[in-house]
């Protein structure tokens, strides 16, 4: 990559470092402040609440930075406009509909004490959707550090205002305590949203003729959205499932929610950690990768830096995460029965980092409708392994590894497949 572009990375990395360092400090203190149950709570709700968010969080901020990256000077904001309008029409549906749904929501669940948090995830989903337009924005300009600076101001106000509310709150009942970090969250995103309205130069809108960008925008975003949709959709389904499957196998249902809280509250996110290093590679690379389309030689530099810059990162922290088991384990959470849990699903944080990676370059090429497809599949699989594995006595938590690993090595698989495929497509003009 060009200096420029490694600076980028380079400071994007720091500062996803500082944003999940905070974040996973805060996991572990709530962890020792409400307990794995009440966690568990969180866990149920935060699947709807990534659900609720998804339709314009996903494939709205892609679709708006490579059509901004590719676009003429004087049609840069456009995007960004479109987008906003697209916002706007959504949230007006969206937001009474969560909150209409919210209660039939928390029976299917299987646990009403996670009403309160889905009654603030709602309007998050105008806030957030704001923020990823002017996100995708900022990445199609190749302005990145101003998203990265929201994101830590962001993840800042919801630790303050999360560790704030518990210690002056001291006796608010379960539903509400597991409400407490999707209402730090809103305010949070409030503040950052507010920062970058502020930091670039926001244009009119009412400026005309911004109709023609909003059909582009739906046919790129569209594809990943529904995908992302579905995934989110089964990964709830999944945190609903496991306790059921785990009660199953012979837990009661309080020890079940609180398997749940580990797993999801406490493991996962260390194995998410190299997507602090793969996210900024992968924001920074999408325009890049976009404005090279039509020049395959510097393309095929650009793909190439991307995968070796991912590999070491990748291979070093699933190692990592297998030989820091018992410490994570002992010091960290306290939970010695987390240790032989970490060193199984080690493996799963370089799946992670390459799925992450390569779907990044397969949304920067415009193959967003193909990846939809390998997801759609991929990720029913994933359930269903999830649901049989995790029902077995001897495998448990186990099983939930085991099917992820799965669907991560299917979905990597599904990439480099969409990559050869998408190269061969494009050297057929040039060999007639």
């Amino acid at each position: 990559m060009k200096t420029g572009a490694k600076r980028q990375t380079i400071f994007l990395t720091a500062i996803n470092a500082l944003v999940r360092a905070l974040g996973l400090v805060l996991r572990v203190l709530l962890s020792r402040l409400v307990g794995a149950e009440i966690m568990g709570i969180a866990e149920l709700a935060q699947g709807v609440h990534m659900l609720a968010i998804t339709p314009l969080t996903s494939g709205l901020p892609i679709a708006i930075s490579r059509i901004t990256a590719r676009a003429k000077p004087q049609d840069k904001q456009k995007p960004l406009l479109a987008g906003i309008s697209m916002v706007r029409i959504a949230s007006a549906v969206l937001i009474p509909l969560l909150l209409i749904l919210s209660p039939w929501i928390a029976q299917v669940m299987g646990d009403v004490r996670v009403l309160p948090s889905l009654w603030f995830t709602a309007p998050c989903i105008l806030i957030l959707g704001y923020s990823a337009s002017f996100n995708g924005y900022c990445y199609g300009m190749e302005w990145s550090r101003v998203p990265a600076l929201s994101e830590l101001i962001e993840q800042i106000g919801r630790f303050v205002f999360t560790v704030c509310l518990l210690y002056l709150l001291p006796k608010l009942t379960a539903p509400w305590m597991a409400a407490v970090p999707v209402a730090a969250t809103m305010v949070s995103e409030i503040i950052g949203l507010i920062f970058v309205i502020s930091v670039i130069r926001i244009p009119s809108f009412k400026l005309p003729s911004i109709d023609q960008w909003r059909k582009p925008i739906l046919r790129l975003a569209a594809p990943t959205t529904l995908s992302r949709l579905v995934q989110t959709l089964l990964r709830s389904l999944t945190a609903i499932m496991i306790p059921m499957r785990l009660q199953y196998s012979g837990l009661s249902a309080a020890e079940s929610t609180a398997r749940l809280g580990m797993l999801n509250g406490m493991v996962m996110p260390i194995l998410m950690l190299p997507c602090i290093f793969t996210s900024a590679l992968s924001m920074v690379a999408i325009p890049r990768i976009a404005k090279a389309e039509d020049h395959l030689h510097e393309l095929k530099r650009l793909l190439i830096l991307c995968v070796a810059s991912a590999l070491p990162v990748a291979l070093l922290s699933s190692g990592a995460v297998y030989l820091a088991a018992s410490f994570l384990a002992n010091r960290i959470y306290r939970m010695a029965e987390l240790a032989d849990l970490f060193r199984l699903a080690a493996p799963l944080t370089a799946l992670f980092a390459f799925s992450h990676v390569t779907g990044g370059i397969i949304s920067a090429l415009g193959q967003q409708k193909r990846s939809m497809i390998g997801a759609l599949i991929i990720s029913t699989v994933t359930l269903i392994f999830t649901y049989v594995l995790t029902a077995n006595p001897a495998l448990r938590l186990s099983g939930v590894v085991y099917a992820q690993g799965i669907g991560q090595t299917a979905t990597i698989l599904w990439n480099v497949g969409i990559l050869i495929i998408w190269r061969r497509e494009r050297l057929k003009p040039q060999a007639r």
